[in-house]
């Protein structure tokens, strides 16, 4: 019993050490009383290392990176363990000893009385040991918890617990997994990421091509970096450069890229199998040289990227710009009523319409306008091919006060065309209403005593919906706002919006009353061929057959003038426009549709 549990205890020691698994390690169910009790003592523990962290920034200033909580070592223990990375990267007074004996001293002594025992790591240890290929201190690091951080703990706990997940998963495929950046240079600030180079070994692969193995990794391993982060809580963003072994070999061989000789240069490996390092040493000796080929090529590419760089200009300075002036152009010709006009046509149209007509627009505008114009059609022909800095800043500020004054003068045109657009909701619904009142009521409305004739003889006799009536006083509403000039652009929006339904419905209405009016007081006739219906109007009438429809129109003696031929869009049309429906005929009338259709005519009811 005494071995089992002496190994009990061991295991138990073994498993506090390990870092954080990628899953999360399984914690046991927990009461709600023990779970408070655990806050409490974190908060009670995080408030002493901040207070400690504190005094420590103040006695060492800048060279404190960061102060993080360690777990216990062992099972009850009233002591805080914590870790505190120093930056000794500027220390030459002493040895690396000496100056961690010293700290350890006097953050010893800050922390005596809050039972804190503070672990001091020099942050060129903790790289030196990354170098000697001794992951411990990386593995502390990622099971600790930061109270104090410039950037770097952070950038190691994310980077060691990604690295972890990534071995876990292709542990055969990954030669290298390396830090690199202004973190771990010691040089980051706040906006800094967190940048981390992968090699894969791609030399054995069978089942699928390299560029297949590189894609299938690259997409897992950034998620990892997603679950790692929501893992460790570090908001820094995870900067993951993945290379082939193959493809890296090439470039180290033949590229003069910065990138790759810093990567080399400046790198921590987090893990490696012996590949990184030794080409790390081989480029401190001077052994890894660009090529000649590579030197000449990089230096021609300052050819290409200066060549680029004038026709980026010219594009700025000639396309973008002509858009940048033309477009907001076009659109103030459409937001007057315009059709959108073609870039030839805008020039001449914003002349003749806003500084001729209008006396919106100063001429020198047009001119600029027109200036754009004529410069991309050069471009467009080939007619220029590099502009200088100082044409495209000459440019740049025309284009500037262009579209400067073309937001003014956009303002100015939806300022009038609220105006108007207002008067034309106001106008049609009210036309609209007084055409449904024309139905009840012979007398004329008047603007002052529209509503409430519209409630009395169409809402109050149920005709017409009340939310109907309330989309007409929405409108009414509006115009008096607009007439005391408080209206919103939202308010006449809405207007606009009700007052389509309230037209739309008005003109149903008036439809169907006289689509009834016209069914009542259509004359049905028999006659030698079938039966005949006459619409009968006050200018005229129309004789409709089942296979024709005919009109004629009303003499001053009442008899029927010629008959032409007609369709159902006019009589539709002339009901609906129409006239009043009357309901005699003449007898001259009569007798002329006898002479029509047959003498045999009968009247049917």
């Amino acid at each position: 019993m005494a071995k089992k549990a002496k190994e009990s205890k061991k295991e138990e020691k073994k498993a506090e050490a390990q870092p954080i698994p990628p899953e999360g390690m399984p914690f046991p169910e927990l009461t709600e009383e023990q779970r408070k009790e655990i806050e409490k003592k974190m908060k009670e523990v995080s408030a002493k290392v901040e207070k400690f962290a504190k005094a420590a920034k103040e006695k060492f200033e800048n060279y404190i990176l960061g102060v993080s909580i360690l777990p216990p070592e062992k099972k009850g223990q009233k002591e805080i363990n914590t870790l505190v990375l120093v930056d000794d990267t500027d220390s030459q007074r002493m040895t690396k000893s000496e100056l961690r004996d010293k700290l350890a001293a006097i953050l010893t002594e800050i922390g005596k009385k809050d039972d804190i025992i503070p672990s001091v790591l020099l942050s060129t240890e903790l790289w030196q040991a990354c170098f000697d290929s001794n992951y411990e201190h990386l593995q502390t690091i990622a099971i600790s918890q930061p109270v104090y951080d410039k950037g770097v703990l952070d950038a190691v706990r994310i980077s060691e617990i990604h690295k972890q997940m990534v071995l876990k998963k292709f542990d055969k495929y990954i030669v290298s997994y390396v830090a690199c950046g202004a973190l771990f240079r010691g040089e980051g600030n706040e906006k800094s990421d967190i940048d981390v180079f992968i090699v894969i070994d791609d030399t054995d692969v069978k089942k699928m091509t390299r560029t297949e193995l590189r894609d299938r990794l690259m997409s897992i391993i950034y998620q990892m970096a997603f679950e790692a982060s929501a893992l460790t809580g570090v908001k820094r963003q995870l900067h993951i450069q993945t290379y082939l072994l193959t493809d890296f070999w090439e470039i180290l061989k033949d590229s003069a890229s910065p990138v790759i000789f810093t990567f080399l240069r400046d790198g921590i490996p987090f893990f490696d199998r012996g590949i990184y390092m030794p080409w790390k040493h081989l480029l401190d000796m001077g052994r890894i040289r660009p090529s000649r080929e590579a030197i000449r090529k990089f230096n021609t590419s300052g050819d290409h990227f200066f060549d680029a760089a004038k026709r980026k200009l010219l594009q700025i300075g000639v396309e973008d710009a002509y858009y940048a002036v033309l477009n907001p152009s076009q659109a103030a010709l459409m937001m007057k009523g315009f059709n959108p006009p073609t870039h030839r046509e805008t020039g001449r149209l914003m002349r003749e319409v806003f500084v001729q007509k209008e006396k919106l627009l100063e001429p020198k505008y047009a001119d600029i306008l027109e200036e754009m114009i004529g410069l991309f059609k050069k471009w467009e022909y080939a007619e220029i091919n590099e502009l200088s800095g100082k044409e495209v800043d000459e440019i740049m500020k025309k284009c500037e006060s262009y579209r400067k004054r073309i937001e003014k003068l956009f303002k100015q045109i939806e300022s009038q065309a609220d105006k108007e657009s207002m008067l034309i909701i106001y106008d049609q619904a009210v036309a609209a209403a007084r055409e449904a009142l024309a139905i009840e009521s012979d007398k004329e409305v008047k603007d002052a005593t529209l509503m409430k004739m519209f409630q009395e003889k169409l809402v109050d006799t149920g005709k017409i919906p009340e939310a109907i009536f309330r989309k007409l006083e929405i409108v009414v509403n509006a115009k008096k706002d607009f007439d005391s000039n408080k209206i919103t652009q939202s308010e006449i929006d809405t207007a606009e919006r009700e007052s389509r339904l309230f037209i739309r419905t008005m003109l149903e209405f008036v439809q169907r009353h006289r689509m009834r009016e016209a069914e009542r007081k259509t004359i049905r006739v028999k006659h030698k061929e079938g039966v005949a219906e006459i619409v009968v109007l006050d200018k005229g009438l129309f004789i409709i057959t089942p296979d024709k429809i005919e009109k004629s129109a009303f003499k001053e003696d009442g008899s029927l003038g010629p008959i032409k031929a007609s369709n159902k869009e006019e009589v539709d049309a002339a009901v609906s426009e129409g006239g009043k429906v009357v309901a005699t005929l003449s007898s001259k009338a009569i007798e002329n549709l006898k002479a029509h259709l047959g003498s045999d005519l009968e009247l049917m009811v």
